[in-house]
């Protein structure tokens, strides 16, 4: 069964158009990197959404990334009271120092929840909470915040892929819940008897080659966060059509873990601005 990201986005926006009417205009910064086929396809999204919900954007550009530059304009916008959250679209040039620039970026206007002991919870986790919360209703139709956590403790769950925007808040956030997962990545050995033997595989890794559907357990869920090119388009890390079939309950690529993504990193926003009120 398809666990359909926009449907359950539309639920959270619904509640961030009540908060938004009575709230002062909010303005979102995002700061991008270099050429547009980089960064354009995800700030597209950004901007859109901003537009639909009424909050003003300010894109600022910088075509030839320097890391003095780069954190001047960070210190502007965090010294900016119009700025009520900011956005360093990834990806980072690899001579920049992605702690600095995170750092960088004031803990009240840190929405992507990058910081440690963030104000904010990423948004990537909050989405993917969500897919695995519709998940739960789905099974045992009542949810109660308890029952839920012990239900993930009792499910052997696969993380594949540790980066910093997706992998990784994906592993803190069920970290923070008591849920230990397997962890994928590169260097694991043994993925394939990993990925297995896991009731719930929630896969960030930007390529298609690390699992295939006729190696999943019966029953699984399958919840795809990665994406990476192909040939000039965007692709998945699985088959929807063939996953589909073998898996129970399964959210897509694009369509699934993307729509929450963004209502969360809004939600984050208007949390940041009745921080600074």
């Amino acid at each position: 069964m398809k666990i359909d990201g926009k449907v359950l986005a539309e639920k959270v926006f619904g509640e961030l158009r009540n908060e938004l009417t009575n709230l002062p205009q909010l303005t979102l910064a995002i700061v991008t990197l270099g050429p547009e086929d980089a960064w354009e396809h995800y700030v597209k999204q950004k901007i859109k959404l901003a537009k639909e919900l009424g909050v003003s954007t300010e894109l600022i550009n910088i075509k030839d990334p320097a890391e003095d530059k780069l954190i001047k304009v960070i210190e502007e916008l965090n010294n900016n009271p119009k700025i009520t959250g900011i956005i360093v679209q990834r990806p980072l040039t690899k001579h920049i120092k992605k702690d600095k620039v995170i750092y960088a970026v004031s803990p009240k206007k840190d929405i992507d929840g990058f910081i440690k002991n963030s104000l904010f919870k990423p948004p990537v986790w909050l989405a993917v909470k969500d897919i695995l919360k519709e998940i739960y209703n789905l099974q045992f139709t009542i949810y109660r915040e308890p029952q839920f956590t012990e239900w993930l403790k009792s499910q052997k769950i696969a993380v594949l892929g540790k980066g910093e925007t997706a992998g990784q808040p994906v592993i803190d956030g069920l970290k923070e819940l008591g849920v230990q997962p397997l962890i994928v990545d590169s260097k694991t050995e043994n993925s394939t008897d990993i990925i297995k033997k896991s009731d719930i595989i929630i896969s960030a890794v930007g390529r298609s080659d690390l699992f295939f559907a006729d190696e999943l357990k019966e029953g699984v869920v399958v919840i795809g966060i990665g994406l990476h090119r192909e040939e000039g388009k965007l692709k998945p890390d699985f088959d929807e059509e063939e996953v589909s079939i073998a898996a129970k309950y399964y959210s897509p690529t694009p369509g699934g873990v993307g729509p929450l993504n963004l209502a969360y990193l809004f939600a984050n926003l208007i949390t940041a601005a009745k921080i600074e009120n």
